[in-house]
């Protein structure tokens, strides 16, 4: 098992690829915490990885509220003694192009999805550096922020601000021994909010169809273990080649 006696923090880990992370890494030998704001999905989860006869638990918070976060780290430390491994996939999406999105809405969007994925970074490290035997942080950005989109814009700006901080989070904790990487996937599982399922995706990448969600996740896998040990700071595409097609 590639992830024996680690524990791992999931953050949006009751749908999609977060879903399938968290099962993943459960049946490679971690003990999964899902942080989620959807109760319901959360306990689903936990629900599975146990019948699998893995070990999960779940916080429920908002990911964008750094004191959440911080006291979600607490939680899964006193449950389970530490934390190795993170994976931020939680994220929301706006459906407007700029001249038509509300101020508030895009503020919302950044929250979540970028401030969320740094407040999570933020005290996920402190621990690890507490704890002083390194770790893996693999966070989620998406082939959105790589091209430009009419009808979508903080979204894409949220996913792009996540692989500078990728970059520059794998430069200042690589000294305490805590890799950090990003996956930016394309269409994969059914869309963020859940509004297009996933038979009905039909991304033009040289595969044909959408990423399963089980796909990122075998790729976070490698991502969170030791076999991607000298992989530092990088954004990986798993996008079927539409970044190319």
């Amino acid at each position: 098992m590639k992830l024996e006696g680690k524990v791992a923090v999931v953050t949006g880990g009751g749908r999609n690829i977060g879903r399938a992370i968290s099962l993943l890494f459960a049946s490679e030998g971690a003990k999964v915490a899902i942080y989620d704001a959807d109760e319901g999905r959360a306990a689903a989860v936990v629900e599975e990885v146990e019948a699998a006869g893995g070990g999960a638990t779940y916080v429920i918070g908002p990911v964008e509220s750094a004191s959440a976060v911080e006291a979600m780290v607490e939680t899964v430390v006193s449950r389970f003694g530490k934390i190795d491994i993170l994976a931020n996939c939680a994220a929301i999406s706006d459906r407007q192009p700029m001249l038509e999105l509300p101020d508030e809405e895009w503020q919302r969007i950044l929250d979540v999805t970028l401030s969320g994925t740094y407040f999570c970074c933020k005290y996920v490290a402190k621990q690890m550096v507490a704890q002083g035997h390194g770790g893996a942080i693999v966070n989620f950005s998406s082939g959105s922020a790589l091209k430009g989109n009419t009808g979508r814009v903080a979204y894409d700006v949220a996913k792009g601000g996540i692989i500078a901080l990728t970059m520059d989070l794998a430069v200042q904790l690589a000294p305490h021994g805590i890799r950090t990487n990003a996956i930016a996937p394309g269409m994969s599982g059914s869309q963020v909010g859940g509004r297009i399922a996933f038979e009905d995706r039909h991304p033009p990448n040289l595969v044909g169809r959408a990423a399963y969600a089980e796909e990122q996740a075998s790729v976070a896998l490698f991502l969170a273990s030791d076999d991607s040990a000298h992989i530092w700071g990088q954004t990986i595409s798993v996008d079927g080649g539409s970044g190319i097609a």
